[in-house]
């Protein structure tokens, strides 16, 4: 059987596609802006001191979502005990201890682990009881977010104050009720009962049957009878110069974006270790390493760039080299005197079209 022009660019789409999606998500975990991060910290930190929490907690959050940083979680966590929301204090100390961890940051580590210690002795926890009989598509939330149903029955630590228990399934009205839980050391609980049996959900009506010689309003059935797409094979040269194309412009961009973060590696790096107030003696601070990681990001993704540039590129000239003309691809289809036929097909491993006939 002649080899489809799908079977033919799939390898390398797949492989372009997968990386240049490692690259763009790579951009994006390092995207952070530090600047704009300790400008948010600074922030935080006064209005902190002038005892304007709510403000001070968001100017936290939103410098840590900038720039993760185990100083900046512990900070978060303090802001968040001082206005009584102890768990997610805990929470953040907990975090901070972690990310230190990870970043050998031993000083932070111990700081983060202590304040967690300490506090946990105080929460407050609330427990959820789940109906006495199990209820096929049980949702329950908290406050709207919706919660394992593998953790009812476990009092797990919550914030003081009201929370709004919520339940639904399938077939059943949905059930809610409030409960409040005190400030500290406070074993809250509730019970979600048996749902209340509700109108059974509007049967969804099935497709019209389709007249002869129209496909199937359902695409999994036509695929199963082999029923496919008229295709014309006469632009079957221009679709392969079309993925040429667009390969070629991705390998272009992964090797200019490569190029970039490595000289922006390089410098970054320099520029750390002969800078006397990050790095003096070429012993580095705690703000010298971040510069230092921060940078062998970068480099990792001017690695992974050129990488993708050459897969693509080698491949987008492939195609446009190999891709027959229009007017062969029609001489072709006329001689062969048949139709192409494209299904789809989804397996473990691979999902696409199928495409049968000549090229």
């Amino acid at each position: 059987m002649p080899k489809t022009f799908v079977d033919t660019v799939r390898p390398a789409l797949a492989s372009a596609a997968l990386c240049f999606a490692v690259v763009a998500g790579s951009g994006v975990a390092h995207a952070g802006d530090k600047a704009l991060a300790e400008t948010l910290f600074q922030e935080g930190r006064k209005l902190f001191d002038a005892g304007k929490l709510d403000a001070a907690c968001s100017k936290f959050d939103a410098s840590q979502r900038q720039d993760p940083s185990p100083g900046t979680l512990i900070n978060l966590g303090k802001c968040n005990e001082a206005r009584g929301k102890t768990a997610t204090a805990w929470a953040n100390y907990k975090e901070a201890e972690s990310l230190a961890r990870n970043m050998s940051r031993t000083e932070q580590e111990s700081a983060a682990a202590a304040r967690a210690t300490a506090i946990e002795p105080l929460l407050s926890r609330l427990e959820i009881k789940p109906p006495a009989t199990a209820i096929e598509g049980l949702v329950v939330k908290r406050n709207g977010v919706a919660i394992s149903v593998d953790a009812l029955g476990t009092a797990s630590p919550v914030d003081p104050g009201e929370h709004e228990i919520e339940a639904s399934a399938p077939g059943h009205k949905t059930w809610k009720s409030k409960v409040t839980v005190g400030k500290q050391k406070d074993n809250a609980s509730v019970q979600i009962p048996e749902l209340e049996k509700g109108a059974e959900a509007t049967p969804v009506a099935a497709p019209p049957p389709a007249a002869p010689g129209e496909p199937s309003a359902d695409p999994g059935a036509g695929a199963a009878a082999g029923a496919g797409v008229t295709a014309d094979t006469s632009k079957g040269g221009s679709s392969a110069k079309t993925f040429g194309y667009v390969l070629t412009g991705i390998g272009a961009v992964g090797l200019i974006a490569g190029g970039y973060f490595g000289y922006a590696a390089s410098k970054q790096a320099s520029d750390a270790e002969n800078d006397d107030t990050l790095c003096p003696d070429k012993k580095c601070t705690s703000a010298g390493r971040d510069e230092i990681d921060s940078a062998k990001g970068k480099a990792l993704i001017s690695t992974i760039g050129i990488g993708v540039g050459v897969a693509a590129l080698g491949a987008g000239i492939v195609l446009l080299a190999t891709a027959p003309s229009n007017r062969e691809a029609a001489a072709l289809a006329r001689r062969q005197q048949s139709a192409v036929r494209v299904a789809p097909f989804v397996d473990r491993k691979n999902a696409g079209l199928f495409v049968s006939g000549g090229f």
